[in-house]
């Protein structure tokens, strides 16, 4: 895993603009998050990976980050969906909160849903089949049989309490702000009761996300302003990314941990424009390689012993099937456009990840 690691590392900088004397003006741009969710969906395919084979001598460096970061890798996920959806409720106001339960939310669904057939066939090819009740709870996102669900879960909650917190107050962001963070708070809550902590400690990204969309161009200006203020952002970043490392099983000290690792991420992004054709080209199809790339892990797993090979041959097969998943989809997305509420008004579906 660590030449594998080094690897994507080195290609994700391909073609990287450095700005020592100024900011990237893109820094937040839809081209600059999409590179950069192309890379974590690359290090989440790793992490997944890594479950299925034996780890070696030369594991041990990217076995170590991954210890450390935990799950700061779906946090540029969280964090850049949250942006996005604040800035297009803050430009197209009530009928965007709308469309967010009437159509965000549905074709999200329909795509897990879809992908859980999928691995249903896949699970009878090597042998196994669930009782209903748990297929049910699967196709909820509350269980699973194999895929990644609890991502899929927090998303459309997420969606769900977006829907709760904006669709009553007008024009009133702040106040739509406020309301989410309260539910965003109750769901962490609630959810600590239920699930381990990966389902749930990530989450404040999201919202996160949306508060940083209102304070972005202060953010900007301040951080153009001079480079001191870039330093102290970027140490400030670090001083507490590892004071809050320290102390990861606690809730609290693991929302910090969350927070500082988005200081770091715009401290990078700041200073370093990505725009290698290949990242890029992944991070618009990080949805379902997200949620497909356990399915060749499974399938060949027990033919290809060779884990680099197996490597590879997993990782082209994730590519292949996430093209081919996204004609599924579009079909299924017109249909929830245009046929299932035609009084809607489609809009176009802003997304940063």
């Amino acid at each position: 895993m660590d030449i594998i690691f080094l690897v994507f590392l080195i290609v994700f900088f391909i073609g990287a603009k450095f700005h020592f004397k100024d900011v990237n003006d893109e820094y937040i741009s839809r081209r600059q998050t999409q590179c950069i969710n192309g890379f974590f969906v690359l290090i989440v395919f790793i992490q997944h990976f890594k479950g299925y084979v034996k780890l070696g001598d030369y594991d041990m460096i990217y076995n170590n980050i991954a210890n450390w970061s935990g799950q700061l890798l779906v946090v540029p996920f969280l964090f850049f969906s949250g942006y996005g959806i604040m800035l297009s409720i803050s430009k197209k106001g009530k009928p965007y909160v709308n469309s967010i339960i009437l159509k965000r939310f549905p074709k999200i669904w329909t795509h897990f849903a879809l992908a859980i057939v999928l691995f249903i066939i896949t699970n009878l090819i090597i042998g196994k089949t669930f009782p209903p009740t748990k297929l049910i709870f699967t196709f909820l996102g509350w269980d699973g049989i194999g895929n990644s669900n609890w991502y899929i879960f927090d998303t459309l909650v997420l969606y769900i309490l977006t829907f709760l917190s904006f669709r009553f107050v007008g024009t009133n962001r702040r106040l739509g702000l406020f309301i989410m963070a309260l539910l965003t708070s109750a769901f962490v809550i609630a959810m600590s009761h239920f699930k381990p902590g990966y389902w749930y400690n990530t989450v404040i990204a999201y919202l996160m996300g949306m508060i940083f969309a209102t304070i972005e161009p202060s953010f900007k200006k301040i951080m153009s302003s001079g480079i001191l203020n870039y330093i102290i952002l970027t140490t400030f970043g670090i001083i507490i990314i590892s004071l809050a490392v320290k102390d990861k099983a606690k809730l609290t000290s693991y929302e910090v941990f969350v927070i500082a690792g988005i200081v770091l991420l715009l401290a990078l992004s700041l200073k370093v424009r990505f725009s290698n054709p290949i990242i890029e080209f992944l991070g618009k199809y990080v949805f379902e390689i997200y949620i497909l790339q356990r399915i060749p892990m499974i399938l060949l797993k027990p033919y290809i012993p060779q884990k680099y090979i197996f490597f590879a041959v997993s990782f082209i097969a994730t590519i292949i099937f996430a093209f081919l998943f996204r004609f599924i989809e579009k079909p299924v997305d017109k249909l929830i456009d245009g046929q299932l509420f035609k009084k809607t008004k489609p809009l176009p579906d802003e997304k940063n990840c």
